[in-house]
């Protein structure tokens, strides 16, 4: 080891000092090699730490309520409906908020009927309205104030007998699921001749005015094999010609469609706002146009 230390470092001259321009280069060689920066490093002071600007945002105005010290219309925030389905459930929102549930239902409704909800804004308007509408009374209770309809179905004359109880049950159902406006009449017309005892049996059903000319929505059938498992069917049945009759007669946005194993009755009570039902009952009961004469030309003679 002596000997290999000896043998590098026997012609190195230790001792005398480098010349002037030996270090100059060595400098220049050194800074060459650093990072440049164009700060100069201040290993003293303090670093100086620039925070960035805070972005204040204007809150946002609070959304206008309307007047609160009048009483709300069946009819109340229809004309908000162009301004969307989110400004209608923000309105909402606020209303129940602020303690005003019976104006928050309206809103809640004018978000099913007068505006075009996506899924997730229909699902929850619905939510909603279950929430509330059990909490409040019935928008009608004057008995003398009802809206009559007829219940019609058809079927043969076995069947006749054992649907009449199924219809009235149902007349009840329909009545409170509009909110007391509407009073309804069930009516089954027998056929002249008796259905084949087996099978299924087939059951014609349609609304209508009391009058005997009255409006009345299409004619759907369904079938049954026992008048025990009609009820289901029949309120199916009923909720799909109210849908169509709305979308066909009506500018309120029609329901959609009954889901799969969903209850047709709550479909009824919560998905059919209460200005719907309305507006759906009193076009039932417009009286029927009179027919008018051909105008006969009077004849001329030669």
């Amino acid at each position: 080891m002596g000997g290999v230390w000896w043998d590098g470092t026997r012609k190195k001259d230790f001792l005398t000092p480098p010349s002037a321009e030996k270090l100059a280069e060595v400098r220049t060689r050194a800074e060459s090699s650093f990072p440049q920066t164009d700060k100069v490093v201040d290993a003293i002071s303090e670093p100086v730490i620039v925070e960035k600007p805070v972005v204040v945002e204007a809150p946002k105005p609070e959304i206008d309520l309307g007047d609160l010290t009048a009483a709300p219309a069946l009819t109340q925030y229809g004309d908000r409906a162009i301004r969307g389905a989110p400004h209608l459930i923000e309105l909402a929102a606020a209303l129940e908020a602020k303690g005003q549930f019976q104006r928050a239902l309206l809103a809640w409704e004018r978000v099913l009927d007068r505006a075009k909800p996506d899924a997730t804004q229909a699902s929850t308007a619905v939510s909603a309205i279950k929430r509330l509408r059990p909490t409040l009374p019935d928008w009608n209770t004057d008995p003398a104030k009802t809206i009559p309809i007829i219940l019609h179905a058809g079927t043969g004359q076995k069947m006749a007998k054992a649907l009449i109880p199924v219809l009235q049950q149902a007349a009840r159902d329909l009545e409170k699921a509009s909110a007391g406006m509407i009073k309804i009449t069930a009516e089954v017309t027998a056929g002249k001749s008796n259905l084949p005892a087996k099978g299924p049996t087939p059951v014609a059903l349609w609304l209508a005015g009391p009058l005997k000319k009255s409006v009345s929505t299409e004619v759907m059938s369904f079938t049954v094999t026992a008048a025990d498992s009609s009820q289901q069917e029949l309120m199916k049945t009923v909720f799909e010609l109210i849908r169509n009759y709305l979308g066909r007669a009506t500018c309120f946005t029609p329901p959609a469609a009954l889901a799969d194993q969903e209850n047709p009755q709550d479909a009824l009570n919560f998905r059919i706002t209460r200005q719907c039902w309305n507006e759906f009952a009193t076009s039932l009961n417009v009286p029927p146009k009179k027919e008018e004469k051909p105008v006969k030309k009077p004849v001329k003679r030669r």
